[in-house]
C-alpha cells in the first residue's frame, strides 16, 4: 500500500511538472515568430500591490527575445527612493525592457512619484527620451499618475499599457498627450464579467480619465479559463504578452 502511495505521488507529480514545462514552453513560443523593428525606446514594466520580480518574471523573459526585446536593467527602488541599477545588457537599439521594483509597493501614488526619478535617471545615463509603460492592476495607477505629476522625467511617454487594473482616486489626464497611445487589457473568467478580482466595468473606467486627451484608446478583453486569466495570473499569459508586444512594437 506504501508502494501504491509513492508511486501514485511520483506520477502526479511527474504530470503536474511536465504540464508546467509544456505551459512555459507554449507561452515561450508564443512571442518566437514575432520580427518587430528594433529602437532606444525602453519599456517599464511596474508591478501591482504587493507585487516584486516574481510578478514581472514571465512577462520579463517572455519579452526579453531575441528579434524583440532585451531585458537590459532592472530598477530597485528603496524606500527613501533611491534607484539601484542592475546593469544586465546594454541599453541600445534592442527594445530595452526594465522592471522596475518598488521596496514600497503597496501606495501607488508615492510610487508614481519615485518613476519620475527613475525616468530621470535613465534619461541621464542612459540618454533613453521615450518609454513605454506596462502595469499590471495597481501598476497602471502608477503610471496614470505618473503622467498627472506636474514636474516629469525629460522623456516622452509613447505607450501605456494597463492589465487588470482599476483606477481609484486616479484623476483624468490633466494635459493633452497627443503621442500617447493606450491598451486597457481586462480579463474575463468564462463567462464571469471579471478577473475574479477586478470587473470589466472598473477597468473600463479607463477610457473616461484618457477621453479626449491622448492619440487611441483601446480596451480588449482576454478570455479563458481561471488558470489564464485571474486577476494575478494575466502577467503570465502567452496571449497578454503577445498582445503587449504587438502594441508596443509595430511587427515588420
Amino acid at each position: 500500500m506504501h508502494f501504491r502511495r509513492f508511486w501514485l505521488g511520483l506520477g502526479v507529480t511527474a504530470l503536474l511538472f511536465g504540464a508546467l514545462t509544456t505551459a512555459w514552453a507554449n507561452h515561450h513560443r508564443a512571442l518566437q515568430t514575432l520580427h518587430v523593428p528594433q529602437t532606444r525606446t525602453a519599456t517599464l514594466l511596474l508591478p501591482g500591490d504587493g507585487g516584486n520580480w516574481l510578478s514581472l518574471r514571465s512577462m520579463t523573459l517572455t519579452l526579453s527575445q531575441p528579434h524583440l526585446a532585451t531585458h537590459a536593467r532592472t530598477a530597485h527602488v528603496a524606500q527613501s527612493g533611491r534607484v539601484t541599477w542592475e546593469r544586465l545588457a546594454p541599453v541600445a537599439a534592442n527594445n530595452p525592457v526594465i522592471p522596475v521594483l518598488f521596496a514600497d509597493n503597496t501606495h501607488p501614488q508615492l510610487e508614481a512619484r519615485q518613476l519620475t526619478r527613475v525616468l530621470r535617471e535613465l534619461h541621464d545615463r542612459d540618454h533613453i527620451s521615450r518609454v513605454n509603460l506596462v502595469g499590471h492592476s495597481s501598476g497602471g495607477t502608477i503610471a496614470l499618475d505618473y503622467l498627472n505629476q506636474a514636474h516629469q522625467a525629460p522623456v516622452q511617454v509613447t505607450h501605456v499599457v494597463c492589465i487588470g487594473a482599476d483606477f481609484p482616486g486616479v484623476q483624468p489626464l490633466r494635459r493633452p498627450e497627443p503621442q500617447l497611445r493606450v491598451l486597457n487589457l481586462a480579463g474575463v473568467i468564462g463567462s464571469l464579467p471579471n478577473d475574479g478580482e477586478v470587473p470589466v466595468s472598473d477597468a473600463a473606467k479607463l477610457h473616461a480619465l484618457v477621453q479626449g486627451r491622448v492619440a487611441s484608446y483601446r480596451l480588449r478583453l482576454v478570455h479563458g479559463q481561471v488558470w489564464q486569466t485571474e486577476h494575478s495570473l494575466l502577467h503570465e499569459s502567452a496571449t497578454v504578452d503577445r498582445q503587449i508586444a504587438q502594441f508596443l512594437y509595430d511587427p515588420s
